[in-house]
């Protein structure tokens, strides 16, 4: 064999293998996605309600990691610089929302899925416009700017959006409104989908093929007080979700583990954790059943540095919980995945490279 001829097999091989690793890539890639999020939800957390109720559904994941959480300006973030590094693969001020410290705004998934043609959709337990929903459909430079977040958000283009915050939609003159202003933001989404506002009707609809539903005023009762779970309303996003042949994204978040855990509150903070539960369960059948389905389980945060020391648990119960802050800490999140890609959320690492991730899946 000539050395030309040899050069030629060289590179003809090098070709194969270079196509075989980019079909090999692009094969891994899942057709959905469903981003599943514990608003403050640590270890502590996890651990108190494995506890108290038993084997969890996030025991079923085989693929674990950790990521640190911290924000460009301070290693202690909030929601909406956690939101935004998870969105956007970014990282931005404590405060901000789908922008840079600069204030550019900044790519999140979501646009991604729905350039790739895919459907998109929120469900959540706080207020729609709250910092993590917000960091998925909005840029803006103050996360309590609920009034611009709210208006950006009806018109970003998601396909589901199911949550509270209703009166963050009606004019300021409308009795029970929180809106500064005379806009009527609920007859604006009105214009892009349908909408509904109970979970009565939500139940009874023949969903569409775009809805949402503000089913309560602010956030969603806690979950002790409601009559539906997390679990059913993920459902009802993935059904409509499912109908688009070029797949999904949703981001699914347990909104109100924080607000319990900013409360020091700890039956609350099980309840919370137990209600995501159901959601990563209604998540994680449908990836199984699937097939091509990715779910990734992880918190933007941990709340209130809560520890089980020696005699805090009686009979299976969390009787007294040690917490070291009733605020956000640094401490690492886990995260849990299953699915096409799923490998690449094991080990440990940065809250920004999660999300780096998340979107070179949906590209």
């Amino acid at each position: 064999m000539t050395i030309t001829s040899r050069i030629r097999s060289i590179c003809i091989i090098f070709i194969f293998l270079f196509s075989a690793t980019i079909f090999a890539q692009a094969e891994n890639k899942p057709k959905n996605i469903i981003f599943m999020i514990g608003d403050g939800m640590g270890i502590g957390h996890i651990t108190a309600a494995r506890i108290e109720n038993g084997p969890l559904n996030l025991e079923r994941f085989k693929i674990m990691g950790m990521h640190m959480t911290g924000s460009a300006n301070d290693p202690v973030t909030d929601s909406a610089a956690a939101g935004t590094a998870l969105a956007t693969g970014y990282k931005t001020n404590n405060d901000m929302v789908g922008q840079t410290p600069d204030g550019v705004p900044l790519k999140n998934l979501m646009e991604y899925a729905r350039e790739a043609g895919k459907s998109t959709g929120i469900t959540v337990t706080s207020i729609l416009p709250h910092a993590t929903p917000a960091a998925f459909s909005a840029h803006h430079v103050a996360r309590y700017h609920y009034d611009v977040i709210t208006e950006e958000q009806a018109l970003s283009g998601l396909d589901v959006m199911i949550g509270g915050g209703l009166s963050n939609y009606y004019p300021k003159s409308f009795s029970g409104s929180r809106r500064k202003d005379e806009k009527h933001v609920l007859n604006l989404l009105r214009q892009q989908m349908p909408v509904v506002l109970s979970i009565e009707t939500l139940r009874k609809i023949n969903a569409p093929d775009r809805l949402a539903a503000i089913l309560s005023p602010g956030h969603l009762p806690e979950a002790s007080k409601r009559d539906y779970t997390l679990g059913e309303l993920s459902a009802k996003a993935i059904e409509i979700l499912a109908r688009n042949q070029k797949g999904f994204v949703l981001m699914v978040e347990g909104s109100q583990i924080d607000l319990a855990a900013h409360a020091n509150d700890m039956p609350r903070i099980t309840s919370e954790v137990i209600d995501f539960d159901s959601a990563v369960k209604t998540c994680l059948d449908f990836a199984e059943a699937d097939g091509n389905t990715l779910v990734v389980v992880t918190a933007d945060h941990e709340t209130a540095g809560l520890t089980l020391p020696m005699k805090s648990i009686e009979n299976n119960r969390v009787v007294k919980p040690a917490f070291s802050s009733d605020n956000h800490t640094a401490l690492m999140v886990p995260i849990f995945a299953f699915g096409p890609g799923a490998e690449q959320f094991g080990g440990m690492q940065d809250i920004a490279d999660v999300g780096r991730t998340m979107i070179e899946l949906v590209k």
